[in-house]
């Protein structure tokens, strides 16, 4: 039996602090290209700047989602910070689980999520060599654009609105922005900075 074939009992949901063993051991488990994909640098600082949004999520301007196997285990991981009326996410899938829609579910509740806070957009910077993640942002309704350094490419899209986040989403319609929003570094606390 691989481990993609119990996918129906795997269960997305808000992470909270009591989570913090189990994601700390997902990111032991997470492969150092899975980590350098998510945060742009290796060691311990990113993974620990994670484990430290975790304390000051709120659900509405920091959201934290994680793909749960039966057993417990994570096996996904999804947030976004916001800031003022948009968000930038981020997120990450064990290798084992990768391909198996996961990573959709977990960017599906971080839209949801977001369209209930009232959220306008959501943005994310990708690598530009992370071309399943570039594909699955397009799937679902981001508009890709070249980061400033063609390293990276930032995808965005508007929230659905809040009143129909859940039914809109469901029947696949999407909303493209006019203007792709651009990364800062400076600001975002998901790549790179190890701030807040």
């Amino acid at each position: 039996m691989s481990a993609r074939e119990p996918w129906a009992r795997v269960v997305i949901r808000p992470a909270v602090g009591a989570d913090a063993e189990a994601i700390t051991n997902f990111l032991a488990a997470m492969d150092r290209d899975g980590l350098y994909e998510r945060h742009f640098a290796h060691g311990e600082a990113p993974n620990r700047a994670l484990l430290e949004r975790l304390a000051k999520l709120d659900g509405s301007r920091r959201a934290m989602y994680l793909a749960v196997g039966a057993d417990g285990t994570v096996i996904g991981h999804a947030e976004y910070v916001a800031s003022e009326e948009s968000a930038e996410f981020a997120l990450m899938v064990l290798p084992a689980w990768r391909g198996a829609g996961i990573g959709g579910e977990l960017l599906g509740a971080l839209l949801t999520g977001a369209a209930r806070a009232g959220l306008a957009g959501m943005h994310g910077m990708i690598q530009a060599t992370n071309t399943r993640a570039i594909r699955l942002a397009r799937k679902l309704g981001f508009h890709a654009t070249p980061g400033d350094d063609r390293t990276t490419v930032i995808v965005s899209r508007l929230c659905l609105a809040r009143s129909n986040a859940e039914s809109d989403f469901a029947s696949g319609q999407r909303l493209l922005p006019p203007e792709p929003l651009r990364h800062d570094p400076d600001r975002t606390p998901l790549h790179r900075c190890l701030g807040s």
